[in-house]
């Protein structure tokens, strides 16, 4: 086991050597009053930030409590003490998140004296609406700065439209702004701001305007848009639907599943039907219009087990006896991701338990391991069984799943000792060998991000802040990984995610990667991994296209975008479903 002991054995220092080897092995470290004291303040600073995010029983939390436990009471007093336009945009963020009436109190003082100084890409159109929706009054000054923002190019079009969409539908202005170009960044932004008003208000659209779309469709100018040419619906064709499938109530009338349309040119693409199977799970009732898909062999003619566990939810309200033989197929079966959403299906603990854990334990990504985990308490197992169950996992060759494990086990247990790490697997060790490498050298590193189109981004990695995740990513890249995958999550104003497997938002290398979470502000164009949980990471990676305040130090960052102002209007103007067609590490 790695001890400060140890790492201190050779003289009075904490390396980014030593950082990287103890948080690889996730083991509580404790020093004491003359260790620390013979530490340099920045070796100090590098133990401080690896006993945090190690975690371990007893450890101080990495979060001030604005961010670990925000309240709007809180984040009042920090919006009244704001200054700087970070400041400023992370208050107005979430206060608007607390649905705060005060939420603008963020940007008091303002005035048009203050647009030279605001950041360009830091983006106040959608948090200046949301304020205003839940009752907030704009001064006159502020008033004069966004006018002055407007002036100063630091408006963008397409989020000014989406905002005074939302403002339009709840009765808070009267008329869109002028017509926005449709591309497919546009599109998703205007849908994504349709899609929050009440379903009352959009019922007529969904149901009828969708079912047929065409350029001279009256549909566009209500959302604020130029009418779309058809090469741009067929690129939006994804989007569209996804958005449809989304904004969607629960417990959906079947009014909101009309028959008898055209089928959409992207209707069968697996990135649509993934969607659309969240949307049709929605579904209040049995729908009559789905009979013949549901009777089908397999149902709705889908053989992609993952994509069958992501329909299983519809299936159960469809046709319960199909949403029972197909769950009954795919816990036996071979794909990690489809047993994952069968084994949330089961209602019960299953007969055959002791098997299905035998399948999951040997599963490669965690989707399967992760529910059956969290399962044993769903099921209503006693306390005793839910122990007993648990404490295998313990020793699990992944440590996402022995952490996972520690965590139900703490609930009904708290004196639960902390897990060991487990013996590095020979990925493992690549990862480390070659995070130790890049800590060593010392520089970013850049991956250059190339989609269909052609279409690049370049991003700069910083090993100094995320070693293990940066190598990661390298190795990845290298192996060609990411080439021809699709890009499965856009939201505008917001992120977007790419690197699964399997070209929807599920899935990973096979295995996972320690969290190595910071302080370091999810700004606009910031780089992040996404998960599943602590210590989750694997494939997947997001950028930010505004700041993402909640996402700091919960996600580790691994660098930012560079050149965002080419960047970042590309992301914007990005299509879900875009086809990645290489990440490739630059010299």
């Amino acid at each position: 086991m790695l001890s400060v002991s140890t790492l201190l054995a050779q003289g009075p220092t904490f390396t980014p050597q030593d950082a990287l080897r103890a948080e690889w092995a996730r083991q509580p470290l404790a020093l004491t009053e003359a260790q620390q004291a013979a530490l340099s303040p920045a070796d100090r600073a590098r133990l401080e930030l690896s006993v945090r995010r190690i975690g371990a029983p007893g450890a101080p939390a990495l979060l001030p409590p604005e961010l670990y436990q925000p309240t709007e009471a809180l984040w009042l007093q920090k919006a009244a003490a704001a200054k700087t336009p970070r400041e400023r945009f992370d208050a107005l963020f979430f206060l608007n998140r607390f649905k705060s009436a005060q939420a603008l109190t963020a940007l008091g003082g303002l005035s048009a004296s203050d647009a030279a100084a605001w950041p360009r890409h830091l983006h106040l159109e959608a948090g200046v609406a949301t304020a205003r929706l839940n009752g907030a009054e704009l001064t006159p000054a502020l008033r004069g700065f966004l006018a002055a923002l407007q002036k100063a190019g630091k408006v963008e079009p397409v989020r000014a439209q989406a905002a005074r969409l939302r403002l339009v539908m709840a009765g808070k202005e009267l008329a869109l702004l002028p017509p926005v170009p449709a591309t497919p960044g546009s599109l998703l932004a205007l849908l994504d701001a349709w899609n929050k008003a009440p379903w009352e208000q959009r019922r007529e659209a969904a149901t009828r305007d969708f079912l047929d779309l065409t350029p001279g469709s009256g549909l566009w100018a209500r959302l604020g848009l130029q009418a779309p040419s058809p090469a741009t619906l067929r690129a939006t064709c994804v989007g569209i639907l996804s958005r449809l499938a989304e904004g969607l109530p629960k417990a959906a009338p079947a009014e909101a599943f009309p028959a008898g349309a055209a089928p959409w040119p992207c209707a069968q693409d697996p990135l649509s039907l993934w969607y659309g199977f969240q949307g049709l799970a929605k579904a209040a009732t049995p729908l009559p219009a789905l009979r013949d898909a549901v009777r089908l062999d397999p149902p709705f003619g889908v053989t992609r087990p993952d994509l069958q566990g992501a329909l299983l939810p519809a299936l159960r309200t469809q046709a319960p006896a199909a949403a029972d033989a197909l769950r009954t197929k795919l816990l036996a079966g071979s794909d990690p991701i489809a047993r994952a959403a069968a084994i949330e299906d089961l209602p019960t603990v299953p007969a055959d338990l002791e098997t299905l854990t035998r399948r999951a334990w040997a599963d490669a990504p965690l989707e399967s391991q992760q529910v059956l985990i969290q399962s044993y308490a769903r099921w209503q197992l006693t306390p005793a069984d839910q122990q007993a169950r648990l404490r295998p996992w313990l020793q699990h060759p992944d440590w996402a799943c022995r952490l996972e494990a520690y965590r139900a086990l703490t609930k009904l247990d708290p004196a639960t000792p902390w897990p060991g790490a487990p013996a590095p697997s020979p990925v493992d060790q690549a990862i480390l060998a070659e995070a130790e490498r890049l800590v060593k050298r010392g520089k970013p590193v850049r991956l250059r991000i190339t989609f269909r189109g052609p279409r690049q981004v370049t991003l700069r990695l910083d090993p100094a802040v995320a070693p293990l995740n940066v190598a990661n990513l390298v190795l990845l890249a290298r192996k060609g990984f990411f080439v021809g995958r699709r890009v499965p999550r856009v939201v505008p104003d917001f992120v977007v995610q790419l690197g699964s497997p399997v070209d929807t938002m599920d899935g990973g290398p096979g295995y996972t990667v320690r969290c190595e979470d910071s302080l370091t502000w999810y700004g606009p164009g910031s780089v992040g991994m996404a998960l599943s949980g602590k210590d989750t990471g694997g494939s997947q990676l997001f950028i930010t296209t505004n700041a993402t305040p909640h996402l700091t130090g919960k996600y580790t960052r691994v660098g930012e975008l560079e050149q965002p102002d080419r960047a970042l209007p590309l992301l914007d103007a990005l299509e879900l479903g875009a086809q990645v067609r290489s990440i490739r590490v630059l010299p």
